[in-house]
């Protein structure tokens, strides 16, 4: 009776435990309709996206957020006469897919892959190309949807990346002038695992900071110098240097800064490392 006890005892411990282990960090905004993905950018790094879903009453704006849940940028979806958005994450079914700022064209805009249904029944459904300016940058034509949206990104080997589609005149294969960093691209939204990087960049010592900083890192054998970007607490892009292999950490002047969070990391040929956040205090 004393085991059996023990073995209630511990199995309502574990319950517990199990019911303590995801904990509520943000809510953001939108409503009951709205589906939300994590997208690895090759420039920015990792952010949340959100959009609404519905099959009609498009257009609708796919928003990106911050790893610490604060407004990042959007890519307004235009109408399309005579088209309704498709406006939904899918593994597979690619209706909002690829969002990247290197895939598409060599720019530096966000951009992504958006299926837009012939509202009339008719064949000419479309897959648009849309940058964060809501413009169409490329669009292909009479896609089929017979099994879903299916444009889909492959990583051929060598930095070389090619896109898949199949249309009512025949399946189509495209060149695409960039790179995504992807594990498995066939997943629809290009998610990657950047923590698998060969590069350890450290914390910044010290941490919060007036003034200079020390950041150490090592590159990967065979890579001699790389960039180091940092952002401020909006994502964007505020300082740029060169790092290299000769003393393996860089001492960085703060005090032009304003006080706040900031972020960096190393980037090179569409790679991130992993983020590191630096708080700046006057």
């Amino acid at each position: 009776m004393k085991t059996i006890a023990s073995i209630a005892a511990l199995l309502i411990l574990m319950l517990a435990d199990a019911k303590a282990q995801m904990t509520l960090v943000s809510s953001l905004p939108g409503g009951a309709n709205y589906d939300i993905q994590v997208v690895n950018l090759s420039r920015s790094g990792k952010k949340i996206a959100t959009v609404r879903y519905q099959n009609t009453n498009g257009p609708d704006t796919i928003f990106f957020y911050n790893l610490d849940y604060s407004y990042w940028k959007s890519i307004p979806c235009p109408y399309v006469h005579g088209h309704t958005g498709v406006f939904q994450f899918r593994s597979g079914l690619s209706y909002v897919a690829y969002c990247s700022e290197t895939l598409f064209n060599t720019d530096t805009f966000l951009e992504a892959a958006v299926i837009y249904i012939d509202s009339t029944g008719g064949p000419n459904n479309k897959e648009l190309i849309i940058n964060e300016n809501g413009t169409i940058v490329d669009s292909i034509t009479n896609v089929s949807i017979a099994n879903g949206a299916n444009f889909r990104v492959h990583d051929m080997g060598s930095n070389h990346f090619q896109a898949t589609i199949s249309t009512n005149a025949g399946p189509k294969v495209y060149n695409l002038p960039g790179t995504i960093p992807c594990d498995l691209c066939g997943g629809g939204l290009g998610i990657a695992s950047v923590e698998n990087q060969k590069e350890i960049l450290s914390t910044p010592m010290p941490n919060p900071s007036k003034d200079q900083v020390k950041i150490t890192f090592t590159l990967p054998e065979g890579v001699n110098s790389r960039n180091l970007v940092i952002y401020n607490n909006l994502g964007q892009r505020i300082k740029s240097c060169t790092v290299d292999n000769r003393f393996g950490f860089i001492m960085l002047d703060n005090t032009q800064l304003p006080a706040g969070m900031y972020y960096y990391n190393i980037l090179v040929d569409g790679a991130v490392s992993a983020t590191q956040k630096m708080l700046v205090i006057k």
